[in-house]
């Protein structure tokens, strides 16, 4: 089982968007993900209690339950997730037919409805900040062009599509860096032990929403952050002062 440790914010933070849906129809608020994975599960329930064979067992026991789960989701069953909500199938859209034959239902992707106790966890929560009119880079999703993965494992010497904003990368000193860090996502300060991906010159696609470029085919396989520096402005001008933006989740380098 995979004990991959995100490095958790202390605070909700939200984006205020203006609804599209009907002119003077208000605004809504879109949390930024603070993703835990199973190591921060794992880390959280040994701080609670003590686990005959520490944390292995736990993520021993983990592994059989997500094999079992994806065994019951392969044979087309419903799963209650440890009280937490229902996993459910369900098609991957509609059909334009009237009358469709059971060859026109689509393929299947899946659903989730939460139950009761999970959302009575999160009704008082309350927002740390509006984080709308940052203007730091924010990388947000990252896509490995050579295995077409949507997550955070990317292979050395291949093409990779981070996605996000503020991004376009200008300016002196300005570009992409991989700063290696442990499992908790704690990373290395000094920048001499950075990995400079690339500078704004080298970059393949270079907007605010989209940077595409090709990891160094020397970079060692291992856990880090990914990095985003720009003085970047409006237009094509360019400030005086960098600015630093950080991918959320911990980056796997992998070799081919």
């Amino acid at each position: 089982m995979d004990k991959r440790i995100n490095s958790l914010t202390d605070s909700v933070n939200v984006t205020i968007h203006a609804s599209k849906l009907a002119k003077g129809s208000g605004s809504y608020a879109k949390v930024q993900r603070n993703t835990a994975y199973i190591g921060n599960i794992v880390e959280r329930v040994s701080k609670n209690a003590v686990i005959p064979g520490g944390t292995e067992t736990l993520l021993y026991v983990a592994g059989l339950l997500r094999d079992g789960i994806l065994s019951l989701l392969s044979e087309g069953k419903a799963v209650d997730l440890l009280e937490m909500g229902i996993l459910y199938l369900k098609p991957q859209k509609g059909m334009e037919s009237t009358n469709p034959e059971i060859s026109d239902v689509p393929s299947m992707t899946l659903g989730f409805t939460p139950s009761i106790k999970a959302i009575e966890a999160v009704k008082n929560i309350t927002v740390g900040a509006d984080i709308t009119k940052s203007n730091l880079p924010m990388p947000k999703t990252l896509l490995d062009l050579h295995t077409k993965t949507l997550g955070v494992d990317i292979t050395s010497g291949y093409t990779v599509r981070v996605g996000g904003t503020g991004l376009k990368v200008a300016g002196e000193n300005s570009g992409i860096f991989l700063a290696p860090c442990d499992d908790e996502g704690i990373y290395k300060t000094d920048e001499s032990d950075w990995v400079s991906v690339c500078n704004a010159e080298d970059l393949i696609d270079n907007t605010n929403t989209q940077l595409e470029f090709n990891v160094p085919v020397d970079t060692t396989a291992g856990t880090y952050r990914l990095i985003v520096k720009t003085a970047s402005s409006t237009g094509n001008r360019v400030n005086k002062t960098l600015r630093t933006g950080i991918m959320e989740d911990v980056v796997t380098v992998k070799t081919a």
